[in-house]
């Protein structure tokens, strides 16, 4: 079910969160404290929240999303010369491509195209960028080390609320095994979306995710009951969720929850002096954190009580990642189960 009063997520401010590294002064601790502890319950009981501040600057997202629309207004031809391949070390989600080039049945894909690059210091899968753009590569490189930066942050406040000591976590991610995404949803019919959605539910399937999101709606969240409110862009936020991988870690006490993109409220607009119901376009930008592939995903001990048995068996990080986009290119969507 899906209602149209929004989402109730928490607001996390990251500059309060670092602040005793500019101010170091009791009021900055304690204020960081509070904040961190806030983190923790954000990650406990939703799984999804906003961050302010969110170390990444407003003029860079604005820049990357400028960069989307002119990569995405480009003839297929010229995206073609990038296209993400099966045969390729990153798999066809590095470089360009669609779900309905990808999926067996294109009839319930998802309506969405997307550019995709891993970390582009890793020469054994290099990335594919366009010709004669060197902006983009650096921009989009930028937004990485940054969006690295934060998770590591946010991973370090993790470990030091449930006590297993600041820097207990940072390994798992030392080799910025991360995906970046450049999403397009491109205008459409609101008939379009009876049989095609523009991102099918589904959970993350790794760390944690960092989601900047342009004014397009569309974007819902799960809540405790079952239903789906949507989750509005705030201005100087970014969306954060925690994807499998950690809640596996965590044998299931922090919450990967279901999301997913449908359609927004519907505009008019006038095409030849007639008017129809239209879906405009969408952007967003996303980094999603992962885990290194050879770490071996199990609950940790102090997360397994008697009331809270071990709830999932140990997974390598690496083959749970790659079944999960198995179904996505097959399928074209990433349902998990029926919503």
């Amino acid at each position: 079910m899906a209602r149209l009063e929004p989402a109730t997520l928490p607001v996390i401010d990251y500059l309060t969160i670092i602040g005793p590294r500019t101010r170091n002064d009791p009021l900055a601790v304690e204020a960081s404290k509070n904040e961190k502890h806030k983190l923790y319950l954000a990650l406990k009981e939703t799984g999804f929240f906003y961050l302010k501040n969110p170390g990444v600057s407003e003029s860079a997202v604005d820049t990357l999303f400028s960069h989307a629309k002119r990569l995405f207004d480009k003839p297929e031809s010229e995206k073609m010369t990038i296209l993400g391949k099966a045969d390729r070390p990153g798999g066809p989600s590095q470089g360009w491509s669609s779900p309905i080039r990808l999926a067996a049945d294109t009839k319930t894909s998802d309506q969405k195209e997307f550019f995709g690059i891993y970390n582009d210091e890793d020469q054994s899968r290099p990335n594919q960028w366009p010709e004669d753009w060197p902006e983009l590569r650096a921009d989009l490189n930028a937004f990485f080390t940054k969006c690295h930066e934060v998770l590591l942050e946010l991973l370090r406040d993790l470990a030091e609320e449930t006590g297993l000591g600041e820097r207990v976590l940072e390994p798992l991610i030392s080799q910025k095994n991360h995906f970046c995404a450049m999403l397009y949803y491109p205008e459409t019919s609101t008939d379009s979306f009876k049989s095609r959605v523009r991102s099918a539910t589904h959970t993350d399937y790794g760390c944690m995710t960092l989601l900047f999101n342009d004014e397009g709606e569309g974007l819902q969240v799960c809540d405790a009951s079952g239903e789906f409110r949507y989750a509005p862009r705030l201005p100087g936020c970014a969306i954060v969720n925690v994807g499998d991988l950690l809640s596996r870690l965590f044998n299931g006490s922090l919450q990967s929850t279901k999301h997913r993109v449908i359609e927004p409220p519907p505009k008019k607009q006038n095409d030849d002096g007639h008017h129809r119901v239209v879906v405009p376009a969408r952007y967003s930008i996303a980094f999603f954190g992962h885990f290194n592939p050879d770490v071996v995903v199990k609950p940790l001990e102090g997360c397994c009580t008697v009331d809270n048995p071990q709830r999932f068996e140990p997974v390598v990080a690496s083959e749970h990642v790659k079944q999960r986009v198995r179904q996505l290119h097959t399928a074209g969507h990433s349902i998990t189960q029926t919503a």
